[in-house]
């Protein structure tokens, strides 16, 4: 197996390759150039060891490669200097690669001052008049070395950095489809509210209206032309209604009072269905957000629908009671009231719509004595509702 064969950056397979044309050399130095040798063995063998065994624990695992490369390099220059009685450059390359695998902390400069120091210890072996600028090759080389290791530390780190940074991203894009998802759940459950209330409650008026209109053709043609003329302006208002809901259209631009805004839904009911409904308005006005006046006027609507469809009713009291920290609708009819109390999507949608607002929704009833219904909710919320509302476009445009 080829030594750098394991390696997995280009860096280190450079320096292992250097490494080794650099011993080779000084093998070719030592057995052609300088032969004889005082003590050619010991040369040889401290120049195989100097080689393989820092080579065998640096592909076995580099824990102690910087350590291992001081030492035997280090005493094959001490060694070698002191019997040919010259300073030579060996450390050069062996520091350097010592650098480059050194790891951070107090090891890496204490490796730093061996490989420093051991050219001065060569150079007392063969005497200090071979002092010169090789003495610097362990302290420099080393230093580049580190360097370098430094520089793969940083790549290794921005490698690191990026993947999470790549996870987090999954992990948003995740949680926004959820979110997504989510919001597209809420808004069909809110416009099929919004459908179930406004649709239904004006298809059951225009069909009362109608059934009147049966009658009073024979009686009154003049009556049943104009009844007919009043449902054809409820239907538009409906098709407006329902065209302002797909296209997320506030209807409510002009600020109407809620109470005239209830007292309008109301009067209209009566007028197309022949029940009295009587209304009232306590209090001074109060300002709520548009969610809020919505939801009373869905809720007024389900309400109505319900005591003339089901409760058979024909007399209606509607009060409107605008508090300083609360708004309450209560409607009550004569109708034959609800034997079993079941809550169907209509006043699941009611109940809904109050509970976003922090409100509630309560229904008092027996058999044949009546329905009470009462929509509640807190104004201070609402308007802390209203006030973010307008601040966060976002949801203005949602």
């Amino acid at each position: 197996m080829v030594p750098f064969q394991n390696e997995t950056h280009w860096v280190y397979k450079i320096a292992q390759l250097t490494r080794i044309g650099w011993f080779i050399l000084h093998l070719l130095i030592l057995v052609l150039f300088l032969n004889p040798i005082p003590l050619a063995w010991l040369n040889m063998t401290l120049l195989f060891a100097a080689f393989l065994i820092p080579q065998w624990t640096n592909s076995s695992g580099r824990k102690n490669y910087p350590l291992l490369e001081l030492f035997f390099s280090g005493l094959f220059l001490i060694v070698g200097c002191y019997l040919l009685g010259k300073y030579s450059s060996f450390l050069a390359i062996p520091s350097l690669c010592a650098g480059i695998y050194s790891r951070p902390g107090k090891e890496r400069w204490l490796l730093w001052a061996g490989f420093t120091i051991v050219p001065f210890l060569a150079i007392l072996a063969v005497g200090l008049d071979q002092l010169g600028m090789g003495v610097i090759d362990g302290l420099f080389f080393f230093g580049v070395g580190m360097a370098i290791s430094k520089v793969l530390e940083a790549e290794k780190k921005t490698k690191v950095l990026l993947e999470e940074n790549r996870r987090q991203n999954q992990l948003l894009q995740e949680y926004a489809k959820q979110i997504e998802s989510i919001t597209l759940l809420e808004e069909r459950n809110r416009l099929a509210r919004d459908l179930h209330d406004t649709v239904g409650h004006t298809f059951t008026s225009v069909i009362m209206g109608l059934d009147a209109v049966s009658f009073l053709m024979d009686a009154s043609p003049q009556k049943a032309k104009e009844q007919v003329g009043r449902l054809r302006d409820v239907m538009r208002r409906s098709l407006e209604e329902t065209r302002t809901y797909i296209h997320q259209i506030s209807p409510n631009d002009d600020k109407e009072e809620l109470s005239s805004q209830l007292r309008k839904v109301a009067n209209e009911f009566a007028t197309h269905t022949k029940t009295e409904i009587i209304f009232k308005s306590n209090g001074a006005p109060v300002a709520i957000s548009f969610q809020g006046a919505i939801a009373l006027t869905r809720c007024l609507q389900e309400a109505l629908t319900n005591a003339v469809r089901h409760g058979q009713a024909n007399e209606i009291v509607v009060t409107l009671n605008q508090e300083v920290s609360q708004v309450i609708l209560v409607i009550m009819d004569n109708g034959i009231g609800i034997k079993e109390e079941k809550f169907g999507f209509g006043l699941i949608g009611m109940k809904e719509r109050l509970e976003s607002l922090q409100g509630s929704l309560t229904i008092k009833s027996g058999n044949q004595v009546g329905t009470v219904v009462t929509c509640f909710f807190p104004v201070r919320v609402e308007r802390m509702r209203g006030e973010n509302l307008q601040d966060d476009k976002s949801i203005d445009c949602g």
